[in-house]
């Protein structure tokens, strides 16, 4: 009695006789070739979700209104009675030095003048301009101008 599995005498047939694994390939190939378009089509045709005029239309601009009429009541801020007292610098910048809309440190790095002066250059600050008081008394020249390159 034969107990092999039929898949490896199969198998082992078309190895030992070409001819047969030939006879069997060709018609294969030939029927997958031949029906291989229609069988990826058996599907249903995909379809759009929209109509094609639909697809070539310039869409509308999307508008935001959500601000324009609020629902409920408003609330409106109080004043405070005394206006705070903010110090001038609290943004970290020394105005006193550069442009207005420049910010240099208020606390510039460096223990001397030429110290803070090359640490202000190294970070691309050129000469500054001292409209106000040198408080950092950085060294100037007769324009008036903080840490001028010949110094």
């Amino acid at each position: 009695m034969n107990h092999k599995p039929f898949g490896r005498s199969v198998f082992a047939g078309i190895r030992n006789h070409p001819r047969w694994a030939a006879a069997i390939a060709v018609p294969v190939v030939a029927a997958s070739v031949v029906t291989g378009t229609t069988m990826a089509s058996a599907g249903p045709q995909p379809t759009l979700a929209v109509s094609a005029s639909a697809l070539q239309a310039k869409s509308a601009a999307h508008i935001m209104d959500f601000g324009s009429a609020p629902a409920g009541k408003q609330i409106h801020p109080r004043g405070h009675a005394k206006p705070i007292k903010e110090s001038w610098h609290i943004d970290g910048c020394d105005h006193d030095y550069g442009t207005a809309n420049q910010c240099v440190p208020w606390a510039i790095p460096g223990a001397t003048a030429q110290a803070k002066c090359a640490w202000l250059q190294s970070n691309g600050f050129g000469p500054l301009t001292v409209p106000g008081k040198n408080r950092q008394h950085l060294p100037e020249n007769a324009e008036g101008e903080a840490c001028p390159a010949n110094v």
